[in-house]
């Protein structure tokens, strides 16, 4: 199979290159057990900038990975390190996920192997962030290895869609609160703002658009005319004169998590 055009567009051919490179490799390690390597966020629909982007890639398979299996594919990462000049490899972020996960319609409560740029390899469960992962693959997906996953996917419905990111905020980000250390990454700051407008603009639309859609929609209507500045912040990140914004994005998450019915207060001091 060539290297899908919307790689090439939106990542260049270096992209498109190291990830015909990664599916032919872990082809290879996981043999017939490989059923399907998908491509979804920035790069599927196009928004994926080369300076923070990561790679989010599914590699199905006919069943869970075992132990002996995952040190194979940790193994594997060691390796793709070490290819091209342009580092991709450590902004890959991987779910190895059963293919039957993605053919059915509810998130299964199954732990999985899942890679990030931050944090490497870990066992998670499937959260509800797994259902929006799937609404982009049936949407936007990309096809690397394996049957057409836009075909795959059953139809994630809005309300399904909004249950999905009420359920991320409160099983991911509400805990960030109480224990902020990744808020001292300016990275990971415009990370988060970037995601709260995201969140916001899918409740209160019912879709899941890019990162820079949301703030732009956000930067448009007087809804979030406090938290402007903020957000032109994280969209210009990493240019231009770049503060703290630690406790800003705090706030930000929080007022977040409030408009999802999600309530938290800010710890006593």
């Amino acid at each position: 199979m060539g290297v899908d055009e919307r790689l090439t567009r939106a990542g260049g051919h270096a992209v498109g290159g190291f990830l015909a490179s990664a599916t032919a490799a872990w082809s290879k390690t996981l043999g017939r057990s490989l059923s399907g390597v998908y491509v979804h966020g920035s790069l599927a629909t196009g928004a994926f900038n080369p300076r923070t982007s990561d790679i989010d890639v599914v590699v199905a398979t006919r069943a869970p990975t075992d132990a002996a299996t995952n040190r194979h594919l940790q193994d594997l990462q060691l390796q793709m390190l070490g290819w091209g000049d342009e580092r991709w490899a450590e902004r890959l972020e991987v779910v190895y996920a059963p293919a039957k996960a993605l053919t059915i319609r509810e998130v299964p409560a199954i732990a999985v192997l899942e890679l990030h740029p931050d944090e490497g390899f870990k066992i998670e469960q499937l959260g509800p962030e797994f259902l929006i992962q799937k609404y982009l693959l049936r949407t936007y997906g990309i096809t690397l290895f394996g049957r057409d996953i836009t075909k795959l996917v059953p139809r994630v419905t809005t309300g399904e869609l909004r249950g999905a990111q009420i359920g991320t905020l409160r099983g991911w980000w509400l805990p960030q609160l109480e224990f902020p250390g990744r808020f001292l990454d300016r990275a990971y700051q415009a990370y988060a703002v970037l995601t709260m407008c995201r969140a916001l603009c899918l409740l209160a639309l019912g879709k899941v658009v890019t990162k820079p859609d949301a703030a732009a929609w956000a930067l448009r209507g007087a809804y979030l005319e406090p938290w402007r500045a903020l957000i032109r912040s994280a969209v210009a990140y990493p240019g231009g004169r770049q503060t703290d914004q630690r406790a800003a994005t705090i706030d930000f998450i929080r007022f977040t998590l409030e408009e999802a019915g999600i309530g938290h207060e800010a710890p006593s001091s």
